[in-house]
């Protein structure tokens, strides 16, 4: 399932620091020094928190709460299980369920939102999906993409789990949703998620490859080729899965040519990828064979 592996976390890099107007502010998007940002987030995540207990019920600091969890989750817990697995299982394994639980409590904000926006949207989405989703309108697109995010995020670290593998198409519902309203959505976002669940989802069948690239054209061209992770995440879901290393390389080389400076609210995003694409070449000879 390539939900599973690491592209998954990847084609979020991107996306997940690169949603403007949201709860982190520019001076996050903006900065070079990711360990400044681990070290920050979580006092912010505990902030809103306590204001979502003053003011329960409230959308914008659901969202927002949806949002921090998923970025901490993936930027750093889940990267650091990842690097972590070679040298120490256990800690990898502790790190994993830690991020599972952020991102479970990251999706369940996401849904308490849309509850508080649309009354009833629990039930009516667990009974209709498709039908529930349809009063989601344009405002709601932030909040639309970060459910959608933490969700399949969750399903990756869940991949032991057969339950949570068949929650998918509910990422998918999301996504599509999310289409329908603005496919342009932040440069593309939505197709850069549905990039990877297309590939990840079982009834995809052999038109599956096809389709997925699509989305990871039309998210390049409304990126403008300006996120380092869309690049990986092609690299590490279609060329790994060819054996195609040529092709491996020249993406991680086009990803680590991106300017970090020239988006500042895309700076950390394209760090954060550029450091993968540099750790991907040292595992080059144990991806291809």
């Amino acid at each position: 399932m390539t939900l599973s592996g690491c592209s998954v976390r990847e084609f979020v890099l991107g996306s997940v620091f690169n949603s403007a107007g949201d709860s982190i502010s520019a001076i996050y998007l903006s900065e070079n020094d990711p360990d400044l940002v681990r070290e920050s987030l979580p006092t912010n995540m505990k902030l809103i928190e306590l204001l979502i207990q003053q003011s329960p019920g409230n959308p914008a600091l659901l969202t927002s709460a949806c949002q921090i969890f998923t970025v901490y989750a993936y930027a750093f817990i889940l990267r650091d299980a990842e690097i972590a697995m070679d040298e120490n299982f256990s800690e990898s394994r502790r790190l994993a369920k830690r991020g599972k639980k952020l991102l479970l409590r990251a999706r369940d904000y996401g849904m308490e939102a849309l509850e508080a926006k649309y009354p009833g949207f629990g039930k009516s989405y667990a009974s209709d999906p498709k039908s529930a989703l349809t009063k989601v309108s344009n405002e709601d697109l932030s909040l639309l993409y970060w459910t959608a995010a933490s969700w399949g995020l969750l399903i990756s670290s869940s991949k032991d789990n057969p339950a949570a593998i068949v929650e998918l198409p509910n990422m998918g519902h999301f996504l599509e949703r999310g289409l329908e309203l603005d496919e342009s959505y932040d440069k593309g976002s939505f197709h850069d998620l549905m990039f990877t669940y297309t590939l990840s989802r079982p009834d995809g069948g052999s038109s599956a490859p096809e389709v997925a690239i699509k989305h990871y054209n039309r998210a390049l061209e409304l990126s403008e080729g300006s996120r380092s992770s869309l690049y990986i995440s092609y690299a590490e879901s279609i060329s790994v899965s060819n054996q195609n290393k040529e092709e491996f390389l020249e993406l991680l080389d086009k990803a680590l040519a991106v300017d970090v400076d020239e988006i500042p609210g895309q700076r950390l995003a394209n760090i954060l990828a550029q450091e993968r694409a540099q750790w991907l070449r040292e595992r080059v000879d144990e991806l291809f064979f």
